[in-house]
């Protein structure tokens, strides 16, 4: 394994986007004859922490920053709240289960919210906008287990290399354990003899190089659905 290692003394606006970048170019590498190579960022803080502890590779670094890690908690908000009636999708967005999410979504499945969170930094809220709770670890270091993940329902234009919540029939993600998933997508097309194009192949791929993409072969509207698209990590 090679690492990739970063500290960092001061999060500025912009960290997120260059870790992501980061974890990236470790995940491209991972693909070549280079081996396995792994991004670990690290604020300097635990770092000195962590040296003082007496921690001498960067493995045992990696193992000492997976302590479990206290769900966020951000204030739930009542169904039958007053606030909801005059701030639904100006200030507030509904939470649900990501599986609830998949459902109502992509299915059209008559799913309720388990309640509203007030959301900003974010733009301008829509109805088409979502929260939902994180599971697993696939896409560390962007999205963490039990983070509180904004998304755009029904999206338009190319979702090549983005993060989506999609759902398909297959096999049942590591992560959520069901036909549903948060992954980076991509596709590969070909022009068909009517002169349109269709996706030969969808890839469902994971930000972390120790978690393995989804690959559906040939997709039909039937096995295969982005239902949204991320639009960013809501923390307290």
């Amino acid at each position: 394994m090679t690492w990739l290692a970063e500290t960092k003394g001061e999060v500025r606006p912009n960290t997120a986007l260059k870790t992501e970048a980061a974890a990236m170019w470790c995940e491209k590498m991972s693909r070549t004859n280079y081996g396995q190579w792994q991004y670990l960022f690290v604020p300097q803080r635990k770092f000195e922490a962590a040296a003082a502890a007496g921690v001498k590779s960067l493995a045992e670094l990696a193992t000492s920053l997976v302590a479990p890690r206290p769900e966020p908690q951000l204030p739930l908000i009542s169904l039958d709240d007053a606030r909801v009636k005059r701030e639904a999708f100006k200030t507030l967005l509904p939470l649900y289960s990501l599986k609830a999410a998949a459902g109502y979504f992509g299915s059209g499945e008559a799913v309720e919210p388990e309640g509203w969170l007030e959301v900003d930094g974010v733009g301008k809220l829509d109805d088409r906008m979502f929260v939902a709770r994180a599971v697993g670890r696939s896409m560390e270091p962007t999205i963490h287990d039990g983070d509180f993940v904004v998304f755009r329902a029904n999206p338009t234009g190319t979702r090549q290399r983005k993060i989506v919540l999609a759902q398909y029939r297959g096999p049942a993600d590591a992560d959520t354990g069901g036909s549903f998933t948060v992954k980076r997508y991509s596709s590969e097309k070909r022009q068909d003899e009517e002169g349109g194009w269709r996706h030969t192949r969808v890839t469902l791929s994971p930000l972390s190089p120790s978690h393995k993409p989804i690959v559906i072969d040939g997709p039909t509207d039937d096995d295969f659905r982005i239902v949204a698209d991320f639009v960013a990590v809501v923390r307290p």
